[in-house]
């Protein structure tokens, strides 16, 4: 009887443990391959779409601080949301002397590795699309 309870405290011991070391994971470095569309519209008709660019690069999803960050030239782009399946990230700035808006969003599924995400830039009589198409994977240190 003793040996059974010991081996259950020390089961449940060494449970209560795992949750921890996941948890200290709040930092999650991806390797990102895909495409990067670029499309213009003037006057709000299409005007031309580019032919998807082949890219790869690195992405640094922060959520304690609740960011993103290493698409492209971006300041980091603020986690909207997070459960299971999806991270959910995005920013907007506009400004009125400029007459423009820059909404930029997308999603990460943290299942299958495959991220999307739009950056529009929109003035009086045109706007500028890019567009991301990636498959991540979790990244490990090379040195």
């Amino acid at each position: 009887m003793f040996r059974t309870c010991s081996r259950v405290i020390a089961l449940a011991v060494m449970l209560v443990g795992l949750p921890t070391a996941q948890a200290a994971d709040t930092t999650l470095t991806l390797a990102c391959q895909g495409t990067k569309t670029y499309a213009s519209m003037a006057d709000n008709a299409p005007d031309r779409e580019t032919q998807p660019d082949p890219i790869s690069m690195g992405i640094i999803v922060n959520l304690t601080d609740r960011t993103v960050t290493g698409l492209d030239e971006e300041p980091p782009l603020t986690i909207r949301s997070v459960n299971e399946t999806t991270i959910a990230f995005g920013s907007f700035w506009s400004s009125t002397t400029d007459d423009v808006t820059v909404p930029f969003g997308g999603t990460i599924d943290r299942l299958t590795g495959d991220m999307a995400a739009t950056r529009t830039i929109t003035r009086t009589t045109s706007s500028y699309i890019r567009r991301y198409s990636l498959k991540c994977r979790q990244a490990q240190r090379m040195f």
